[in-house]
């Protein structure tokens, strides 16, 4: 009587067939639901970025509220030294900006978080305690450091090198207004300058992101980022951040770890036409 249960308990299991079919459907499951699993993650880091944007203008804001609206000091420099303010006088100033950087190879800026929350090396540090709202989330890009090894970029973000350039002025264009105090931003609208910009991971290097502006020429010094899906965040001086998709594949080279020179023509691009056109605007003594 057992046997005979025990056999009839036997048969009713699962085919070799039907597992095989069971195994399918997951699969198919599986398919369909991972790329909108990934796709949920990719906009909540693009979410992140745009929060982190807003709130270094909430940052850029305060400081200029507490500074009789003079924006916070933008440009290059190694931290602490001295430099020229123009070519033609004997001006200098201590380098001292929104965040600490100057080129590709002056690694600590790019590698030492702990420079971004100090007030001695950053100007936003009184307004922002971590150094995590200065990294895009997308970004998982490294600096090559020659006899140390790779290390994590600790900074996405630029800021527009006509908003607060405190260094040499011959190095911008001189018939577009560089906006140094809140009042500057009268004549355009703020919803149309932008303020910051995430860079691409290879082209990063000053805390200022520079743009040629027409008149010179057609060329990128800096390259936006594309990590979203082939957007970047842009922030604005009015307050709202956002992305926007680049279209010309000249704007979104791939990020490879090696360094992405500056200089780089692109003579019609209609994305170094769309940056221009929020960069700056021309100078009354230009008009």
């Amino acid at each position: 009587m057992f046997e005979q249960s025990w056999r009839s308990d036997a048969r009713k299991g699962f085919s070799l067939i039907e597992l095989v079919v069971v195994v399918a459907v997951m699969a198919i499951l599986a398919g369909l639901l991972l790329p909108a699993l990934a796709q949920t993650r990719h906009q909540a880091r693009r979410s992140q970025c745009i929060n982190n944007q807003r709130a270094l203008l909430l940052a850029w804001q305060l400081y200029n509220g507490d500074n009789r609206e003079r924006a916070v000091a933008n440009g290059h420099g190694p931290v602490g030294s001295s430099i020229a303010l123009s070519s033609s006088m004997n001006e200098a100033t201590t380098t001292k900006f929104w965040v600490p950087g100057d080129d590709h190879f002056y690694y600590p800026a790019f590698t030492n978080a702990q420079w971004l929350t100090d007030p001695k090396s950053a100007m936003f540090a009184p307004y922002l305690s971590s150094a995590a709202i200065y990294k895009c989330p997308e970004d998982k890009s490294f600096i090559k450091v020659p006899g140390v090894g790779k290390f994590p970029h600790v900074r996405s973000y630029s800021m527009n090198a006509y908003v607060g350039w405190a260094v040499n002025p011959d190095e911008l264009n001189p018939h577009y207004r560089v906006f140094t105090t809140t009042a500057d931003m009268v004549g355009p609208s703020p919803a149309t300058i932008f303020v910051f910009q995430d860079v691409h991971p290879d082209n990063i290097c000053y805390p200022a992101f520079v743009v040629r502006m027409p008149g010179e020429p057609e060329q990128f010094f800096h390259y936006p980022s594309s990590l979203h899906n082939g957007r970047g965040v842009v922030a604005f001086a009015d307050g709202h951040a956002d992305t926007h998709r680049w279209v010309d594949p000249r704007t979104t080279p791939p990020v490879t770890g090696n360094v992405l020179a500056h200089w780089n023509d692109s003579p019609n691009n209609a994305d170094l036409a769309w940056i221009r056109e929020r960069t700056s605007c021309r100078s009354d003594d230009a008009q």
